[in-house]
């Protein structure tokens, strides 16, 4: 796994377009995304790829296998105040809230989804927001990685190697879950597009929607919604909820 992570997503051309336009957004002309944790940070690579674009006051890693921390710690020198841990986000006891808080291609990834957003969302500072990037369909969704999972190496599938579950929502239903946060977002906002699952991913799905959204923590009032997803997302009478 070390390998695989380790020269991967160091550079802000690494990102995706879906990633780069969601981190512009955010970060406006002040170019500023404050005190950043990164859950599901491999190896850390991602605070390297935004330190030149953007201006970060701290950089918080986390993540659950101490051989990619390990490598975080010794060899990621971003030029700012990092932290790297390792732990599962769902039990870490954090002492402070952050600015920017993000999971790319982790949450997603995760048997517990809903509950990892949800903590994820309680360490977001007020007026801060929630990074998260999600697979969509406009049919039904899958959370069985009985039947729709991901080999995490690359030869994997031919080794019999490690899988991760590959979580796959419904738009209504990726939404319904935003809006029942507490408090609610006062703002979810989204960029994404069709494209076809990975090779080393073995699920009933032909295309998707890769998206990363953004969540802003303001009031308990309405829910502003700012999607640029595919209009044919929405295909068969669906309606954004």
């Amino acid at each position: 796994m070390l390998a695989n992570f380790s020269k991967k997503r160091r550079s802000w051309q690494h990102l995706y377009p879906s990633e780069k336009m969601i981190f512009k957004e955010l970060a406006g002309k002040s170019g500023w995304l404050g005190d950043v944790l990164d859950a599901g940070c491999a190896c850390g690579g991602l605070s390297l790829a935004l330190k030149d674009r953007f201006h970060i006051d701290s950089y918080t890693g986390v993540d659950i296998h101490a051989d990619l921390i390990n490598f975080a710690g010794e060899n990621i020198n971003s030029g700012i105040n990092s932290d790297f841990i390792c732990a599962d986000i769902l039990e870490l006891e954090l002492t402070k809230e952050f600015d920017t808080v993000i999971s790319l291609s982790c949450a997603d990834w995760n048997i517990e989804t809903e509950k990892m957003v949800c903590a994820l969302w309680r360490r977001v500072k007020h007026g801060g927001n929630l990074v998260i990037s999600l697979r969509l369909t406009d049919k039904s969704g899958i959370n069985d990685i009985r039947k729709s999972f991901q080999y995490i190496e690359p030869e994997g599938r031919t080794a019999g190697g490690e899988v991760a579950n590959y979580v796959v929502f419904n738009i209504n239903d990726a939404l319904k879950m935003m809006k029942s946060l507490s408090p609610k977002p006062s703002l979810i906002g989204a960029y994404g597009y069709w494209g076809r699952p990975s090779q080393t991913a073995v699920t009933c799905f032909k295309k998707l929607v890769f998206a990363v959204f953004y969540l802003k923590k303001g009031s308990d009032g309405e829910c502003r919604l700012k999607l640029k997803l595919p209009k044919d997302l929405y295909d068969d009478g669906q309606k954004i909820s």
